[in-house]
């Protein structure tokens, strides 16, 4: 393949990735984003076990599979990724090698479950609020009910609020385990986040297409930005391809 063949390739998939990580990073009109971090608050209180998130990653492109494991920090959970809450015996953990697995290894060793008991406890993160809201993040906290005989329960106690001056609103989880609103704001539908099929999957390839235009606001600038550039690379690419070929009739190999 001659140089220049491979030099109008380039620039036609990089336009086309840019294109898609712009329309990927989209908020959608009367939206905005937020902070989202959870924790097991009582977790030190079993120092027998290590506890860990699952699938999980900080990534807010497409997922890279990370080791999530729960302790004194809060974790912040990336995009397209529902944790399930698992417990290990602390000693299984430190003979495994679990610290060292990373991608497709990491996923076997969850996929295979040994040693692991579930609690069956999902992690659902949310990203964006209505922008209307006076919200800047929001903070999950669950706690073990049960840790026993092999049996595992852990449960959502609360959702806190960081509020856009400065105050905490902490709001009770009720018994459906449906995260509840702030105070005195009413509910509107939450966006689907549903991770991918895999969670080594492209996200753009399975989560809904980006609206056609871009919210107001520098925000929206600087994405229209992204996208015209990606355009103006890809339309580059598409142009000497075609002066190419006018002038050699085709691109030699």
């Amino acid at each position: 393949m001659t140089t220049r063949r491979i030099a109008l390739l380039f620039l036609a998939t990089l336009g086309l990735l840019i294109s898609r990580e712009a329309r990927a990073d989209l908020i959608n009109p009367g939206e905005k984003r937020v902070d989202y971090t959870f924790e097991l608050e009582n977790a030190s209180q079993f120092p027998d076990y290590v506890f860990l998130a699952h699938p999980y990653t900080t990534s807010f492109g497409a997922p890279m599979p990370e080791l999530g494991v729960l302790g004194g920090l809060p974790l912040m959970v990336g995009k397209y990724v529902q944790p399930v809450v698992y417990a290990m015996k602390k000693s299984d953990f430190e003979a495994s090698s679990l610290r060292k697995l990373e991608g497709a290894a990491l996923e076997a060793f969850f996929a295979e479950g040994k040693g692991l008991i579930s609690s069956g406890l999902t992690i659902r993160p949310e990203h964006f609020v209505p922008d209307r809201w006076p919200v800047k993040g929001m903070h999950d906290v669950a706690r073990v009910e049960k840790l026993e005989a092999g049996v595992f329960v852990a449960k959502l106690a609360k959702v806190v609020y960081f509020m856009d001056d400065g105050k905490r609103v902490s709001v009770d989880y009720p018994a459906d385990g449906k995260r509840p609103f702030p105070p005195g704001l009413t509910p509107t539908p939450p966006r689907d986040e549903t991770p991918p099929t895999s969670a080594t999957a492209d996200p753009a390839e399975t989560t809904p297409v980006a609206p056609a235009h871009a919210p107001s606001g520098c925000g929206g600038c600087a994405v229209r930005g992204e996208e015209g550039a990606a355009g103006f690379v890809f339309l580059l690419g598409v142009l000497a391809a075609f002066r190419a070929r006018r002038r050699g009739g085709s691109i030699a190999s």
